[in-house]
């Protein structure tokens, strides 16, 4: 088995996080006067927030597990997506009801949604392109 390579680690999960994230920014951007919608639609939907909870918790806890350092930029976000999706996936889970009325927010003021959903974009574009760009050095670290 492979010794644990932090960077390496990093690196894999810039490349899944940040096309992920830059999607996301993207679809938020494009469809921002839809999710007003959308929203009450999906938590109507009991089953699918639960479906969405535990998906998302799971994402999140094997961002944990197999990504457990801040020794760079990168690696903080990373880790810090990873502690955000376990939080919001238990939360679905638990206690739906308790996020809507700010996610109900956000998506009822669109200047809100288009800053965060830029912000995500960016992130997502700056995480992809460490990830599937950034060389490594001499000494074998990236990121």
């Amino acid at each position: 088995m492979a010794d644990y390579d932090p960077a390496t680690r990093t690196r894999t999960l810039s490349r899944i996080a940040g096309p992920y994230l830059a999607v996301m920014g993207g679809t938020l951007i494009l469809r921002a006067g839809t999710m007003d919608l959308m929203l009450p639609a999906f938590v109507q939907n009991g089953p699918l927030v639960l479906a969405t909870g535990a998906f998302t918790l799971t994402a999140g806890l094997t961002i944990i597990a197999a990504h457990h350092h801040f020794s760079s930029a990168a690696a903080i976000v990373i880790s810090v997506i990873g502690i955000a999706a376990a939080l919001k996936g238990a939360w679905l889970m638990l206690a739906p009801e308790l996020g809507a009325p700010l996610t109900a927010a956000i998506v009822r003021t669109p200047p809100i949604l288009i800053v965060l959903a830029f912000i995500l974009l960016l992130i997502g574009l700056w995480l992809s392109f460490l990830g599937w760009s950034a060389k490594t050095s001499t000494a074998g670290k990236t990121l």
